[in-house]
């Protein structure tokens, strides 16, 4: 109200619309993994912070930057779960199907060169071999090693009829962590007052353009921290805001309840998530990205027909709206830099895009 965030509009366990009212509102949604089709991300990850704080005009930053980590179990029907970068550290060795140790054509660490390295020789190898996978070797560890320091991927593996003391691990790339986020000061302070936002929905600057392990932990438990703190503080200093009728604010199709029978989630989502890892994924290209901006650009529209007070249909509107912000910023970044490589943009352009991007709903007037 009047550009100061009071509250949040929320469903109830009834799927009721409900509103609460706060003086001080903390946005910790988590990040934006669930846009792609291969994701280590948990299912609520779907970027729903970012699209709300979109909405009510705050400012985005580095939404480009996707982490992408280069090693999760792949196997169908299985969760992408996150083989750990200390497999490698150990010893172990990404191969073709037919044994080659192919990191070292790509990068004089080889297998310790950096995530988004990975990521790229991985796929590069796929296209070579016509693969959808690489193995990852645990042969040069020892047996009490591995039981030792890797019992949570031994216990998972197993379930999946895989024995990695003597067998490797089928692996791919997917989805990680959102870099990019709303945009935060120092005290987790959004461009809305009245609003906050920590862990992997803000954007603190701290993680650059390529995030490094556990980093995002230590963001979330210092910056949280701060954001909790600084929060409690305002909201003793200022009076509980006022109540209005919720009807009033909503939009013409959330008031009427209308739904929108013909119109197809699932697919919706399908396609949405396949658009993303194909054309914004770990390697992105002008064409590619044009054309996926256009893509979300026509079904920005198709949710808002269906019912407003169905979550299903919130979250889908929330994705396809964070979808087209990330697009967007990794069309508008004409370089590579950290997680953010286009093929037809290689090079870091220092000149013209060492700096932040930030994007708001005031860039956009209607």
């Amino acid at each position: 109200r009047e550009g100061v965030c009071i509250g949040a509009l929320t469903a109830n366990k009834a799927g009721d619309l409900e509103a609460i009212w706060a003086r001080q509102t903390i946005l910790a949604t988590g990040g934006a993994g669930r846009l792609y089709r291969e994701t280590t991300n948990p299912v609520v990850a779907t970027g729903d912070g970012l699209a709300m704080g979109f909405r009510a005009g705050a400012e985005l930053m580095d939404l480009e930057f996707i982490q992408f980590h280069p090693t999760t179990l792949y196997l169908a029907g299985a969760d992408r779960f996150l083989i750990t970068e200390a497999i490698r550290g150990e010893g172990g060795v990404l191969r073709t199907a037919e044994g080659e140790a192919f990191m070292k054509r790509f990068h004089e660490l080889a297998d310790l060169a950096p995530r988004d390295v990975v990521s790229r020789s991985i796929l590069e190898v796929m296209k070579e071999t016509g693969e959808n996978k690489v193995w990852l070797d645990l042969g040069n560890i020892a047996p009490e090693r591995i039981r030792e320091r890797f019992p949570r991927i031994l216990e998972i593996s197993k379930s999946f009829g895989i024995d990695i003391l003597s067998q490797p691990i089928p692996v791919r790339p997917s989805a990680h962590y959102s870099i990019g986020g709303i945009c935060t000061d120092s005290k987790g302070r959004t461009s809305i007052p009245g609003l906050f936002a920590a862990g992997e929905v803000a954007c603190t600057g701290v993680h650059g353009a390529n995030r490094l392990g556990s980093n995002s932990l230590l963001e979330g438990i210092v910056f949280g921290h701060r954001s909790g703190r600084e929060a409690a503080k305002v909201a003793g200093e200022i009076e509980r805001p006022e109540p209005f009728p919720l009807r009033d604010q909503l939009p013409e199709s959330a008031a009427a309840g209308t739904a929108a029978d013909e119109l197809d989630l699932a697919d919706l989502l399908s396609s949405l998530k396949s658009l993303l890892w194909y054309k914004v994924g770990v390697e992105r290209n002008g064409k590619d990205l044009a054309s996926a901006l256009e893509q979300l650009s026509t079904w920005t529209s198709f949710p808002l027909a269906a019912d407003f007070r169905d979550v299903e249909s919130w979250t889908l509107q929330n994705m396809i709206q964070s979808a087209w912000l990330v697009t967007f910023s990794a069309l508008a970044r004409r370089e590579s830099r950290g997680v953010h490589y286009r093929t037809d943009h290689k090079e870091r352009d220092d000149s013209n895009f060492r700096q932040h991007m930030k994007i708001s709903r005031a860039d956009f007037p209607a």
